[in-house]
């Protein structure tokens, strides 16, 4: 079920948009009469898509397309603008400040239909790539983990295992396993600091096919090199 919010102050202008996306049992649509009604909306559930009207009082289509376009959570949030306006500049401006596509008035049903159903598409391919790159990400991350963390923490183990007997060893053995444990224990934590640092996944290969993180590439600061280019 896609949800699609469809942004217009002329009630009989959201009616027929309503009417005609309503055909697709999969399309639950929701109107809003204003700018800031559209706004609260989109935050409190985002929608799929939004269909915008540009000419509306207090805050135009525009400025409603900027601020989506702005936020965060709703950057990537699709925007078709819809308006009785048909000038290039506006078609233009609408495209500047991020609409997805631009349908003007009046409209033709099956037009509309095949705009949406595009748009939704495309969302929900970039919506799938966005999981699969999650995924591929967080196997990395456990790679890494199991890789730089579980090998110095077997080693603490061992030190640790080797003091349970520590009568019957020597005191220099004992201040051994002890400095040893100490060590890869600050490795440890170490790792730790440098992966809450981590900004981006640049990996390096590890054995039969995976890929971890490279901690180090991955943590360095590339500011400065961009500053100077």
């Amino acid at each position: 079920m896609y949800n699609i919010l469809v942004v217009d102050d002329d009630p009989n202008i959201a009616l027929l948009v309503h009417m005609t996306l309503s055909k697709r049992p999969d399309y639950r649509v929701t109107i809003a009469n204003d700018g800031q009604e559209a706004l609260d909306k989109i935050a409190e559930n985002p929608p799929d898509l939004v269909l915008l009207d540009i000419m509306m009082p207090d805050m135009d289509g525009f400025e409603v397309c900027r601020r989506i376009k702005q936020g965060e959570k709703t950057k990537f949030l699709p925007v078709i603008m819809v308006s009785a306006k048909s000038e290039l500049r506006d078609k233009l401006l609408g495209m500047d400040l991020g609409a997805n596509d631009y349908i003007t008035k009046p409209f033709n049903p099956e037009e509309l239909l095949a705009r949406v159903s595009a748009h939704l598409r495309i969302k929900a391919l970039e919506d799938m790539l966005a999981t699969q790159k999650e995924l591929e990400a967080a196997l990395k991350m456990s790679v890494t983990l199991q890789h730089e963390i579980n090998n110095p923490l077997t080693g603490v183990i061992g030190n640790l295992e080797l003091l349970k007997d520590w009568r019957d060893s020597t005191p220099e053995e004992v201040n051994e396993a002890v400095n040893d444990a100490l060590a890869l224990a600050l490795r440890i934590k170490l790792i730790v600091q440098q992966l809450s640092r981590v900004t981006r996944i640049i990996p390096s290969v590890y054995i039969k096919g995976s890929e971890m993180i490279n901690i180090g590439e991955s943590t360095k600061d590339t500011s400065a090199a961009d500053s100077g280019k």
